[in-house]
């Protein structure tokens, strides 16, 4: 990769890292986990296959960790549906 290349790449590599600063913090270890690998595959441009399985993963991770519990009515009305 050429030297003009990577300069441009700086620029939105340093805004993904102080946006995943936040994240790297939260007190939910799959989402750390995940933030730190998509982070880690972000550096390597070229192994996009890598890079779509850890952005999906930190998908999930990110689904899991802000989705609330269900209410007590919810789990009702699974249990009576299950």
């Amino acid at each position: 990769m050429g030297k003009q290349a990577l300069t441009a790449l700086r620029e939105p590599f340093t805004r993904i890292a102080t946006a995943a600063a936040p994240l790297l913090r939260c007190p939910a270890p799959a989402l750390v986990t995940a933030t730190q690998e998509l982070l880690s595959a972000a550096e390597s441009v070229t192994d996009t296959v890598r890079l779509e399985e850890k952005l999906e993963a930190f998908g999930r991770a990110s689904l899991e960790t802000t989705t609330p519990p269900p209410t007590r009515r919810e789990r009702r009305r699974a249990r009576r549906s299950g």
